[in-house]
């Protein structure tokens, strides 16, 4: 669950076209406490994490997420706001 105010914002690094779906790596002030596998809000979008590195982490945006929201049209460069889920106890 979010609660649908934007945490942070992240940066668009590099863009992978792979058919119609997109992978994303970015960075953000937090990486470093990310994990595979969670959920991370860009522009107001639920993506899971895919891949952490020291500096970034990438995401995938598959065709019909694309298609309803503004994600494709992204560029490397761009800032994304960025909201991690709520925790339990929040």
């Amino acid at each position: 669950m979010f609660s649908g105010i934007t945490e942070k914002t992240g940066t668009v690094k590099e863009i992978i076209k792979d058919g119609k779906n997109i992978h994303f790596i970015l960075t953000c002030d937090f990486v470093n406490e990310l994990k595979i596998d969670q959920s991370l809000s860009h522009n107001g979008v639920c993506l899971t994490v895919t891949d952490v590195t020291k500096n970034t982490y990438t995401v995938t945006a598959v065709n019909e997420t694309l298609i309803k929201s503004n994600l494709g049209l992204l560029q490397v460069g761009d800032e994304v706001n960025l909201e991690r889920s709520m925790k339990p106890d929040s």
